[in-house]
């Protein structure tokens, strides 16, 4: 509508590739520490100049007077902190694609019928979804975690959730095979060895998975 306001949820690229409040032609953008390496509970809302917000607590004013309190400072100098590093770090950050293509290949080397989605279109160097009919999710994220490897069967902000992912449904995911569906995510130190240990123990369990039915 005329005179309304673009929002652009930066949260899951912020470290991992360029973004840029006017290139994307948006009016405001938030971020998030704990998705740079900074503690949790601390994040930041980038507008632009004639973008008036109105105060979420009002009293003090502090932070520009759009959240009166106490400012959290250990939080937004560590948040600072990561935000410098990981501008440093993110022609290197870009490296973790072909770590993560060549888990993807091993996946697929051990199972054929493995589906990755988004492969092939533009996506985060770092992170993975895959999935494989006649596998359950929430019984693989169970076994990977006693094996010592975290991952989630959908976002980070619903992976407790059991019901189908609505980006996968608009993907047009089939539901028989997306209901097996793990997302993998490679941290700036994961190693060969890391993926090589996942792709042993998914394999292990969906070849028992499989035998068994």
């Amino acid at each position: 509508a005329h005179g309304s306001l673009l929002f652009c949820d930066g949260v899951q690229a912020a470290g991992k590739i360029d973004i840029n409040l006017f290139a994307l032609g948006v009016d405001a953008l938030s971020l998030s520490g704990h998705k740079l390496g900074a503690p949790m509970g601390v994040g930041a809302l980038v507008t632009r100049p004639a973008v008036v917000v109105p105060p979420q607590l009002i009293g003090g004013g502090q932070e520009l007077g759009r959240r009166a309190g106490s400012e959290n400072i250990s939080g937004i100098a560590a948040f600072a902190a990561a935000a410098r590093a990981a501008m440093r770090d993110l022609e290197a950050f870009a490296d973790l694609a072909d770590r993560r293509d060549e888990m993807e290949a091993a996946l697929q080397a051990a199972q054929a019928q493995l589906v990755v989605y988004g492969k092939g279109a533009p996506r985060l160097a770092n992170t993975s979804c895959f999935a494989l009919s006649g596998l359950n999710a929430e019984t693989l994220v169970m076994a990977m975690d006693l094996a010592g490897i975290s991952v989630s069967a959908g976002s980070a902000c619903s992976s407790g959730k059991v019901s189908r992912s609505h980006v996968l449904a608009a993907m047009q995911a089939e539901p028989h095979i997306s209901k097996g569906v793990l997302r993998v995510s490679l941290g700036w130190q994961s190693r060969a060895e890391d993926t090589q240990k996942l792709v042993n123990e998914w394999s292990k369990l969906a070849g028992q998975t499989l035998a068994a039915e």
